[in-house]
């Protein structure tokens, strides 16, 4: 009874590390329309801020434009030799 349980062995820090070296950081805008309250991205540009009123735009569902707001901001993290 006195057996201890097995755990896989835990990587050294430096491994998960060494693998961010090898990855892309792509950074996105989530747009949502007030007409017709459609959601979409788009790759992030500079000056992008959250509650930004973008008037340049139209949306791809309705084409309206004055009516874009870019909602949420974030990035991830790709691997460049895999195809998407």
């Amino acid at each position: 009874m006195s057996d201890e349980p097995m755990l896989p062995p835990i990587p050294a820090i430096g491994d998960v590390l060494d693998r961010k070296k090898n990855l892309v950081e792509k950074k996105h805008s989530v747009i949502k329309c007030g007409d017709c309250k459609a959601d979409f991205s788009r790759e992030f540009k500079p000056g992008d801020f959250v509650f930004k009123k973008l008037t340049d735009e139209e949306c791809e569902k309705c084409q309206q434009t004055n009516s874009l707001t870019i909602i949420e901001i974030y990035s991830e993290w790709v691997d460049p030799k895999k195809k998407s």
